[in-house]
């Protein structure tokens, strides 16, 4: 029961950190505005600007809910959940051509109607599956952990 108290408690932490990061841009290093949407009702726009070094489509968004990230800048890990504007052909070809940029090397890879990509970097490794999305578009869900 202590346990899962802990974790329940990690959990909401890690959430709350998520949701207090914004900005305008939904890419790596982006500069960000006064962290308002465009039709200035002044909510915060989910923000990619965190995740320096896991590269992120410009047409997408981070689904809040599914994701839950433990520590910060490089040295995170966890899970992100982004819905995706792209067919999964098209976030397949992007994060083959991208990781390498980001300093990740290419375990294995997978490709069919759900692909499952494998990178390591340093002392981690993402794990990215693709899927077509429920509407249009793709689910990309990165689980980035520890080596070992």
């Amino acid at each position: 029961m202590k346990l899962r108290h802990s974790f329940i408690c990690a959990a909401a932490l890690a959430s709350l950190a998520l949701a207090g990061c914004s900005g305008s841009n939904l890419v790596p290093n982006a500069s960000s505005n006064n962290g308002s949407d465009s039709k200035g009702g002044g909510q915060p726009i989910p923000s990619f600007t965190q995740f320096t070094d896991i590269p992120m489509p410009s047409n997408s968004s981070l689904d809040m809910d599914r994701s839950i990230i433990f520590g910060a800048s490089d040295a995170w890990h966890g899970r992100l959940v982004i819905n995706a504007g792209g067919t999964p052909a098209q976030m397949y070809d992007f994060y083959e051509r991208e990781m390498p940029n980001f300093g990740w090397s290419k375990v294995t890879v997978v490709r069919a109607d759900i692909s499952v990509m494998v990178y390591d970097r340093e002392s981690r490794v993402a794990t990215i599956k693709l899927q077509g999305g429920s509407f249009a578009g793709s689910t990309v869900d990165i689980t980035v952990s520890p080596k070992g």
